[in-house]
């Protein structure tokens, strides 16, 4: 089973702030931790972000995989709707549910001091 096209397809999503398609990505008791908003279930988490955003785009450099996780290392470029904008290298560790291509939990990992809190 390949999980590259579900992460490929979180990260166009989440850059186009499509919180349905989003959400298709989890399970229903999905998570997201992030060192911006905290550890939160999936839905939360992308309506605070969405919220907080103007725009945002993703260039991924590479994806690695193992048996049940992906770490996808890309350049995101957000611009928040109070107008600050921020360009980061960041890395996800996905972590997908047995036997599925559906994502159990989200672990965003980035420099902190570029981005602050939203």
């Amino acid at each position: 089973m390949s999980r590259e096209a579900p992460v490929r397809t979180y990260l166009a999503a989440q850059a186009a702030a499509d919180l349905d398609t989003v959400l298709q990505c989890f399970t229903e008791d999905g998570k997201v931790s992030s060192p911006v908003y905290g550890g939160v279930p999936v839905a939360d988490f992308y309506r605070r972000l969405f919220a907080d955003t103007a725009h945002a785009s993703v260039a991924i450099h590479t994806l690695f995989t193992a048996e049940r996780k992906i770490a996808a290392h890309f350049a995101y470029h957000w611009e928040m709707k109070s107008g600050a904008r921020t360009t980061t290298d960041l890395v996800d560790i996905f972590d997908f549910a047995p036997g599925s291509d559906r994502i159990t939990h989200l672990q965003i990992i980035f420099d902190t001091a570029k981005i602050g809190k939203a």
